[in-house]
């Protein structure tokens, strides 16, 4: 137990030093040489509506030009940092926030536009994508990769990579994914608890409050279905364990790493950063009287935003999909993977409802993005159904039919 701890608290410090001075050495070049970059970049945002809304018509594809914009003048250094210290710390306004996405997007605007810099998020996304879903092919099985896939597709999938702000989130989510599926060091428990303790630390540094979410829940379920997939030992109070060693592990790093920064910068910029972040993270659960709570509206707006689509109605193609695997489900099931799989798998699907709830405001305020996170719920759906069902002997019974009509036709034929 000791060693264990000695292993988080050795990983939070090296990735605060990491953080810190990535930071730091960015800032080191000086704003000239940024341009003409910036001044295109910044030319092609004010060409854009703040909230453009491209082809589908719906809340669901809003892309947040506002943030973006905010992203891109966060990479000019402003005048008033002394040195590279100050500027990592103070984040031109924003110290309560690591603003980690500085780290790459600050060198790529010195050789790329924002344009640009789009058609390649939309690159990396694709082929990380294509990655995570051949492994969770591999590992667990067609319909399960198929789930993932609709999963993320429902989010809008095709705008992430044209959103800076949106783009963070997703490449983290599957850069862990790689990570399981890929290193088999990462499917033992007690290394992907450490794996997701680091990716809410890299989480809260890169992201910006978008679906931060995701890469804890649908890392997990993956990490559920891979367990009992490869031991036959595995019980479900064995698998609620995991969900909750897993789930400590990635709000711990998540929270301590927000803490970190706020530790920092308080002392780097001689300010009261826990006041401005404790003020805004109030503002965010409770609400204010220029920002009122509906719950009721919130849920509303963050399901139907995902699951309906202003008319688009996937929800039709999900209930069909899901309909197909629970129909498999009754015939091929696996004995003993209700306890093993399907329930803690589906206790998972809740995590974004609890978020929601925790973190109210922002869910409300900003559910065109927040909304996102559901994708855990409709993957762990896929996914408990998928794990449940012996294709193996779906496959079986097809090739013995098929060997019997073939007898069939022979005899017939004499």
């Amino acid at each position: 137990m000791t060693v264990q701890i000695f292993r988080y608290i050795r990983v939070f410090f090296i990735l605060i030093l990491l953080f810190s001075l990535g930071l730091i050495l960015v800032d080191l070049f000086p704003n000239d040489y940024l341009e003409p970059q910036y001044s295109k970049s910044i030319n092609q945002l004010e060409s854009e509506e703040v909230y453009p809304n491209y082809l589908f018509s719906t809340d669901a594809a809003i892309m947040d030009n506002f943030t973006d914009m905010i992203m891109i003048k966060a990479c000019r250094i402003s005048d008033a940092y002394t040195n590279s210290i100050q500027a990592a710390f103070g984040n031109n306004g924003y110290p309560r926030y690591w603003n980690g996405y500085l780290l790459f997007l600050r060198p790529t605007l010195s050789q790329f536009t924002y344009q640009q810099i789009r058609y390649i998020n939309m690159f990396v996304l694709i082929l990380c994508f294509c990655v995570c879903f051949s492994g969770i092919h591999r590992k667990i099985n067609i319909a399960a990769a198929i789930g993932f896939a609709i999963s993320i597709i429902a989010c809008f999938f095709v705008f992430i990579g044209e959103s800076l702000q949106y783009f963070s989130v997703f490449i983290l989510l599957f850069l862990v994914l790689i990570m399981i599926l890929y290193n088999p060091k990462f499917q033992v428990l007690e290394n992907s608890a450490l794996l997701l303790f680091a990716a809410g630390m890299m989480t809260n540094f890169f992201d910006m409050l978008t679906a931060p979410l995701l890469t804890l829940g649908i890392p997990l379920i993956l990490i559920l279905c891979l367990s009992a997939k490869n031991s036959e030992s595995v019980s479900m109070s064995k698998q609620f364990s995991s969900i909750f060693t897993h789930s400590i592990a990635w709000c711990f790093g998540y929270a301590f790493c927000w803490i970190a920064k706020w530790t920092l910068g308080t002392l780097v910029l001689n300010e009261n950063i826990f006041a401005d972040a404790l003020k805004t993270g109030q503002l965010r659960t409770f609400g204010s009287e220029s920002f009122p709570i509906d719950r009721l509206l919130m849920y509303k707006l963050n399901i139907e935003t995902y699951y309906f689509s202003k008319g688009h109605k996937p929800f039709v193609f999900i209930i069909a999909a899901i309909t197909i695997l629970i129909i498999f489900l009754f015939k091929y099931h696996i004995k003993n993977n209700i306890k093993k799989i399907i329930i803690p798998v589906l206790f998972i699907g809740i995590y974004p409802y609890i978020w929601f709830f925790v973190f109210a405001n922002h869910s409300q305020q900003h559910y065109f993005y927040t909304y996102r996170i559901q994708a855990i719920t409709l993957f762990a759906v896929f996914a408990a159904l998928s794990s449940s069902i012996d294709f193996d002997r779906f496959l079986s019974e097809i090739i013995d039919n098929k060997k019997n009509q073939d007898v069939f036709l022979k005899s017939d034929n004499c």
